[in-house]
């Protein structure tokens, strides 16, 4: 047997799965290869690294489990969690494999215990915290929702949302064959897990913001305005963000996902170190051309200003990003309704397999989102 120090029949043989006769042709082509043995006395290591952080409890996800999974559905597509592979040898992996062997451990315990009617638990997309449940529709009464129109002096935009954890969806078209209930969908959540790279149009030292007003697929008498932020640097701030909008040429403005109350700049923003997005639905006047603008001041005392166009002043087609907030803004919107319209959730796969076709689209937890929306397709559709 000839063996190299990336055959997989090496691990195997380390593990004991090979026959007695492939067994000793290994043992024969160890003798022969200083560097193979090395590498064998190396995976031995890493085998008993794991047997102590695992226990010799032997742990399963049971067979009735296992069956319940199969008839569930499928796994994500793996052309849409894989983005770029390099060959690493096992050396190079072993600090890599040993230190999130607790991690995945934890992982299948959680899956072999979990329950299809858990509810959704948010979490931050910075250090892992809870940070509450869902609320009926979808919407988060914790964030300003309806906008007063005649605050000269602005709304605050409520930063430090946290980011949705699209997997408790999975979990549930896994073990059930069906979607989680409406509540448990936090819809301003999954808009702020659209992060795409973009073009700036505030950059500062610590911060660069970008703004774009589009179509409401779900309303066409309304519209849409997203604005983006970004740490740079990944450096936790704390700016004020403040959006005022033109009462001569906006009717509404509601935060998507916002309660129902109404918001007003007394609301205390927390910091954040990485994205934050929102949409904002607006009804509009078609003679407006500037509906408002929007305005950020860091802890540095740096200043931005960006104006919102009206959509009949916008040319362009919508940006991806654009069209990735709208997706998962609008697919949360979905899922959190009673009705749960077939024909939406057709156009809203359509248009998620369309984006993680994009070269755009390449954040894990964003091609992640997406892919659930394809899941939920081909599960629900079955």
């Amino acid at each position: 047997m000839k063996m190299t120090s990336d055959d997989p029949a090496l691990t195997a043989f380390i593990l004991g799965e090979l026959s007695e006769n492939e067994a000793a042709e290994a043992n024969r082509a160890l003798k022969d290869d200083e560097n193979l043995l090395e590498e064998k006395e190396t995976l031995t290591a890493l085998t008993e690294l794991l047997s102590d952080i695992l226990g010799a409890e032997s742990h399963s996800l049971g067979e009735e489990r296992i069956a319940e999974i199969h008839r569930a559905g499928n796994l994500p597509d793996s052309n849409v969690l894989v983005l770029e592979h390099r060959r690493r040898s096992r050396r190079q992996s072993f600090l890599a494999v040993g230190g999130v062997a607790a991690v995945v451990f934890a992982g299948f315990l959680a899956l072999s215990q979990f329950d299809g009617g858990q509810p959704n638990v948010v979490v931050d997309g910075n250090d892992g915290r809870v940070v509450g449940k869902g609320t009926p529709a979808g919407v988060s009464e914790s964030l300003s929702g309806e906008l007063e129109l005649v605050s000269g002096d602005g709304m605050v935009i409520p930063l430090g949302l946290s980011k949705a954890d699209p997997s408790f969806v999975e979990r549930a078209l896994l073990a059930k064959g069906e979607l989680p209930e409406p509540e448990k969908f936090r819809i301003a959540d999954w808009v702020n897990l659209s992060v795409v790279e973009f073009e700036p149009l505030i950059s500062m030292r610590e911060l660069e913001a970008y703004a774009e007003c589009g179509a409401c697929p779900w309303d066409s008498t309304k519209s849409l305005w997203m604005i983006r932020l970004c740490s740079v640097n990944g450096r936790m701030i704390s700016p004020v963000a403040k959006v005022v909008f033109d009462p001569e040429f906006v009717t509404s403005a509601h935060l998507v996902g916002g309660g129902d109350t109404g918001g007003g700049g007394a609301f205390k923003s927390e910091g954040f170190d990485s994205s934050q997005i929102f949409l904002y639905e607006l009804e509009t006047k078609t003679e407006g051309d500037q509906l408002g603008g929007f305005s950020i001041t860091t802890n540095q005392g740096e200043s931005g200003y960006l104006p919102i166009l009206s959509p009949q002043q916008i040319k362009e087609s919508p940006t991806v990003g654009f069209r990735v907030a709208v997706v998962l803004g609008g697919f949360a919107r979905w899922a959190g309704s009673d009705t749960r319209e077939k024909e939406t959730l057709l156009r809203l796969a359509r248009e998620a397999r369309e984006l993680l076709a994009r070269e755009e689209v390449t954040d894990t937890s964003c091609r992640y989102a997406l892919d659930v929306i394809l899941q939920s397709e081909e599960t629900l559709d079955r």
